[in-house]
């Protein structure tokens, strides 16, 4: 069997389910990592007698003269692959594999000359659609999810029609990944039915006059175009390619690996000794393991084992051994109730290491047994950088802890009364037939709201609204292009607010109704969300099936919704929010002398920015004047820009420009701290918290200024969001520590932001709230007091 790699394809596959990584030089490696990793499992898999890998070549084509706009919607390549490419072309080789990159030809055209020149059975790793049209009794598709070939009957069954018409199916649809035109208004199951019905685009035509409506007229429109699209989307035979396998060279590629510091592949093709950099290692640097341990993986909800030498198996532990790596500790521990000596959690550590890509992931087509190995390959490495950035104490002190708290809090769950939730889901549902009707008069014909393409087509066709944002596909009806539009035509507010508010209510109704319902566990009667401790950059948890933290918590309705949440017989929720805390943590970094005298005096922040803005006294700020200084106290954090504050709370932007000004004129610390946290970040490379937790950031060097700003935002508002996160994680387990300590009938239930929400046996929710409160005021020493507010009810809507 040979092997043809759609090396484009595997190459974005790498770049987008690998986390950045980058050698100490700053190299990008994450695409050669996951290249490499790719071929070794097909050598190791497959076991192919040849392999050759193809790439598109940076020339135009003929498809190009043939039609200008061909591919011309196309993103352009991210910056960081581009370097990556050009190295894999010339490591590849070094092999023995051939790389292929024909100039004037796509990759397409030299993988079919591949499939129709090479003797016996090919399989083609790809998942491009034109490419299926290759298939017959030699030729098959690589499934990259099974590892498995496709053959005609797979290739049929997924795309309701044999290989051989595949050609004819994009010639009708169109192809809009390649800007192939195709019959306008035709996809793909449209395709499909007449194709099977007629067989052939030429069939489809010569009984064109049985074909009925709209569809027929869209057929003899564009009948030009469908025969141009399948010309373009005709797979062309390259003359002579040359197939010869250059000479492997194993010390040239291992150099190579060493010089960009990719020490598990090292380890995976030469062995453990070859993980060696180009100059002699200090006597007493040491591999913080050595190669045999024990893996134990939470994949899917299984716990997955491969101890020393074996194959992987779904196997619960007994006892965690001291060499083990961990992928999951918190559901290790939830399934287990096994606390390890010294857990080494990799899910945790790479996360750390690299937190906006969420650390090392299983893909979405990816094996247990090959993840395991991923997992046993990186480790080493993983474990060396958690050291190296820092954040070993971060790590031991915090997150493994944490962990263990999230679990419990999991396993206890929160109860949910299912009848009131049925209530509130028939006032929404008859205040939605109001409204969907009240538009419909008001319109004078039926809608669908919940159309985008009809909703586009009432608001800027027949009502004329000047649009804001333009996609792919036509202008956008997204919440914030309708938010943008009240800003630009407010004679048209009422229409738009009501759209608004239909969206909204049919949110509340399918995301909070009745599909909370469907998460209660018929065993316990409550529900167990999620909690994910690498869900987010910054630090903070995140939480699905269902999303607690989305639970809404202003509006008629949130109330009526989060009363639903209620206690067991004899208990009361006990609840405390941190207030205002990254101000105040803003305020405590910045030094701003304005900033902390608030603080310092328990000052309403709010009314005071007001006040020394717009230049009244405090007792003078209106609450339009409050709520414009809440939007920049706040929205300063997150770069707010005077577009933004001007959608925000609907003054002209030029206002908004000169209320941002006057406000760094008023808090010239703050505008001090963010020149400084930039100018370091560049310096650097991360921004990171007050407790040592760092953000990589790779885009704020970007030559891109776009990118560029949204690197300079990330590292300003870590600094904020991410102290907050570690802060209430702190205050989390110092809450635990208390309850378990004394032996409190209370359990920690829900982390809602800056909100704990605890459920307390009544009795002793009285003396229990006090010291919850003040350990939670001592989470962190700043130079303003931190400060929560507590509540106590028998739900969650009696909480304030």
């Amino acid at each position: 069997m040979k092997l043809v790699i759609d090396g484009n394809y595997i190459a974005y596959r790498a770049f987008y389910a690998t986390r950045p990584l980058t050698n100490s030089k700053g190299f990008p490696t994450a695409v050669i990592h996951g290249f490499f990793q790719f071929l070794m499992s097909m050598k190791d898999k497959l076991g192919p007698e040849e392999i050759y890998v193809v790439f598109d070549s940076k020339e135009k084509t003929k498809r190009h003269e043939m039609h200008a706009d061909y591919k011309a919607t196309r993103e352009s390549m991210p910056e960081d692959m581009i370097p990556q490419l050009e190295a894999l072309k010339g490591m590849i080789p070094l092999m023995g594999i051939p790389v292929l990159c024909i100039n004037g030809y796509e990759a397409d055209d030299t993988i079919n000359t591949l499939a129709l020149t090479l003797e016996g059975e090919v399989y083609i790793a790809t998942k491009d659609k034109d490419l299926h049209q290759l298939v017959n009794g030699k030729v098959k598709i690589l499934d990259l999810s099974t590892n498995t070939p496709m053959g005609s009957a797979e290739v049929t069954e997924k795309f309701g029609l044999p290989p051989e018409k595949i050609l004819d199916m994009l010639a009708l649809s169109g192809d809009a990944s390649d800007n192939i035109p195709g019959v306008a208004g035709v996809g793909e199951k449209t395709a499909q039915k007449l194709l099977a019905e007629f067989g052939t685009l030429e069939g489809v035509y010569e009984n064109i006059d049985k074909v009925k409506g709209k569809l027929k007229e869209k057929l003899g429109t564009d009948k030009e175009k469908a025969f141009f699209s399948r010309e373009l989307a005709t797979l062309q035979f390259i003359d002579n390619l040359d197939m010869s396998a250059p000479e492997r060279d194993d010390d040239a590629l291992e150099k190579k690996l060493r010089d960009l510091e990719m020490n598990s592949v090292l380890r995976r093709l030469f062995g453990e000794g070859s993980a060696k950099p180009n100059i002699p290692a200090p006597a007493t640097e040491k591999q913080p393991f050595g190669s045999d341990f024990t893996v134990i993986a939470s994949i899917n909800g299984e716990i997955w084992m491969q101890e020393n030498g074996q194959e992987p198996e779904v196997k619960k532990p007994e006892a965690i051994p001291q060499d083990a790596v961990l992928y999951d500790l918190k559901h290790i521990y939830k399934e287990t109730g096994l606390k390890p000596e010294n857990p080494r959690d990799i899910m945790l550590i790479s996360w750390m290491n690299e937190p906006d890509q969420g650390g090392l992931r299983r893909m979405k087509d990816e094996q247990a047994e090959d993840f395991i190995t991923r997992v046993r390959q990186s480790a080493a490495d993983e474990i060396e950088n958690l050291e190296k950035n820092n954040l070993k104490k971060l790590y031991e002190e915090m997150e493994i802890e944490t962990s263990y708290a999230l679990a419990e809090m999991e396993k206890k769950g929160i109860k949910l009364d299912p009848e009131r939730i049925r209530q509130v889901a028939k006032i929404l549902e008859t205040e939605l037939i109001q409204l969907q009707n009240s538009l419909i008069n008001a319109v004078g014909h039926d809608i669908n709201l919940n159309s985008p393409k009809q909703l586009s087509s009432f608001l800027y066709d027949e009502l004329g609204i000047k649009a804001v944002k333009k996609t792919k596909t036509g202008f956008s009806t997204s919440e914030e292009a309708l938010r943008d539009l009240l800003i630009f035509n407010p004679d048209h507010s009422e229409v738009i607010l009501n759209i608004l508010r239909h969206r909204e209510l049919s949110k509340l109704l399918s995301t909070y109704t009745y599909t909370l319902i469907n998460f209660i566990d018929p065993r316990t009667k409550r529900i167990h969300t999620e909690f994910k401790q690498t869900g987010t950059a910054t630090g903070r948890l995140s939480s699905t099936a269902p999303n607690m933290q989305n639970i809404p918590q202003k509006g008629e309705f949130a109330k009526a919704i989060r009363s639903a949440f209620i206690t067991e017989d004899g208990y009361v929720f006990v609840s405390f929010d941190y207030s205002q805390i990254e101000l105040r943590i803003l305020a405590h970094l910045t030094g701003d002398a304005a900033l902390v005298d608030a603080y310092s005096k328990g000052l309403d922040i709010h009314t005071q920015t007001a006040s020394k803005v717009f230049d009244v006294p405090e007792s003078e700020v209106d609450s339009g004047m409050r709520r414009m200084a809440k939007a920049v106290n706040f929205g300063i954090i997150y770069g707010l820009s005077a577009y933004g504050l001007s959608r925000d709370t609907g003054v002209n932007p030029k206002d908004a420009q000169i209320f941002i000004d006057k406000y760094f004129a008023t808090y010239s610390g703050v505008k001090k701290f963010i020149a400084e946290t930039i100018e370091e970040a560049k310096k650097n490379g991360f921004a990171k918290t007050i407790f040592g937790r760092k953000r990589f950031i790779a885009d704020i060097k970007s030559r891109n200024r776009t990118v560029a700003m949204k690197g300079e935002r990330v590292a300003v508002n870590t600094q904020m969001q991410g102290s907050a996160a570690d802060i209430i994680k702190v205050a989390m387990l110092n809450c635990d520590k208390y309850i378990k300590e004394n032996g409190l009938d209370a359990h920690l239930i829900l982390q809602l932001h800056d909100e704990l929400v605890f459920e307390v046996k009544e009795e002793i929710a009285e003396s229990f709230a006090p010291e919850v409160k003040r350990i939670m005021e001592s989470a962190a020493s700043l130079r303003v007091p931190l400060s929560v507010n507590g509540s106590v009810g028998k739900n969650l809507g009696e909480l304030k």
